[in-house]
């Protein structure tokens, strides 16, 4: 099907401008999650599911240009994502036995085995599947992280000091 000029222009303007809405919501919140107070828990929640959504997605979208389904690998990256942050990030930062740098390094890499074990499974490949080599999945998984760390700094509005 063939859209009109009009109607691409009209369709980016509406995507652009719903990515952008979606991507900024987190800078209305204010959670540290290094020094967690009772008032900033339930915004450190919201920040924290958004900034693993953001990771995702981007995640999502660069794993499609190896001829992954971006809507499986999206969900299953996600959900590996969770589990990394709720069984190894969280607990490791609040036990304060590694500097956050250190934890964000040990994530990258974490994530990076997880892009490389989700993107081996035959259910989350379309029909132009390229192998995701380990250097890939490990940008890729830079990039996302680095995406989330960014939201995280800009909800502690103070993203100069990191």
């Amino acid at each position: 099907m063939k859209m009109s000029a009009t109607g691409r222009e009209y369709f980016s303007f509406v995507l652009l401008a719903g990515i952008s809405l979606w991507l900024f919501t987190p800078s209305s919140a204010f959670a540290d999650p290094v020094n967690i107070e009772p008032s900033s828990l339930l915004a450190f929640w919201v920040v924290a599911f958004w900034a693993l959504v953001v990771e995702a997605a981007i995640v999502a979208l660069l794993l499609t240009l190896c001829g992954l389904n971006p809507l499986r690998i999206f969900m299953a990256y996600w959900l590996a994502n969770v589990l990394v942050f709720l069984f190894v990030f969280e607990p490791l930062l609040s036990s304060e036995k590694a500097s956050v740098p250190v934890l964000e390094g040990l994530v990258v890499v974490l994530d990076a085995i997880s892009i490389k074990l989700l993107s081996s499974l035959d259910a989350l490949q379309g029909g132009n599947f390229t192998s995701v080599t380990c250097l890939r999945s490990l940008c890729i998984s830079g990039a996302g992280n680095a995406a989330s760390y960014f939201i995280g700094s800009i909800a502690q509005h103070k993203p100069w000091e990191h």
